[in-house]
């Protein structure tokens, strides 16, 4: 059975030079680095060819370090082995921030923002609304009340 595209796990570039790309995590491995075989190529000089590698379980999503030279980061901590991504997490892989969004346990939007309970905030004091329309007070001379109208600085020619 297909998945359907809008509820697969996605992978969005936050910062670096990919930034705005988006990339569906599907059930075959998804593998990050500079080599052109890459699933994602990144032309990013601190990546490895073979960077890193997103894996789609029925237990959830993983991310992966290829023994890489720089390090694969998971909410700024470096990972040595598999770990499990949740919504929302940061991955940083050279000077490039990928967020992951798992739309089927969304707790962020597709930027990573936390969505958040609404505000609870019982103690703040409400102001009756005024009833009817302001009255407007006529103006009986307009040059005395606000001076003379502007006149534009731009000279057709």
């Amino acid at each position: 059975m297909e998945d359907h595209p809008e509820l697969m796990p996605l992978l969005t570039v936050a910062g670096g030079p990919m930034r705005g790309f988006r990339f569906r995590v599907g059930r075959e491995p998804l593998v990050i680095g500079r080599a052109p075989t890459a699933d994602v190529v990144v032309e990013d000089p601190h990546l490895s060819r073979r960077h890193a590698a997103v894996r789609r379980t029925d237990e959830g999503v993983s991310l992966v370090d290829l023994g890489s030279t720089n390090g694969t980061w998971l909410n700024d901590r470096r990972i040595t082995g598999a770990e499990q991504l949740a919504d929302g997490d940061v991955i940083r892989i050279g000077r490039t921030e990928l967020r992951f969004f798992d739309p089927g346990l969304a707790q962020t939007d597709l930027l990573g923002l936390r969505f958040a309970a609404p505000r609870q905030d019982h103690h703040r004091p409400t102001l009756p609304l005024p009833i009817g329309t302001p009255q407007r007070q006529p103006v009986e001379n307009w040059d005395d009340e606000v001076g003379d109208p502007p006149v534009a600085a731009h000279t057709a020619g």
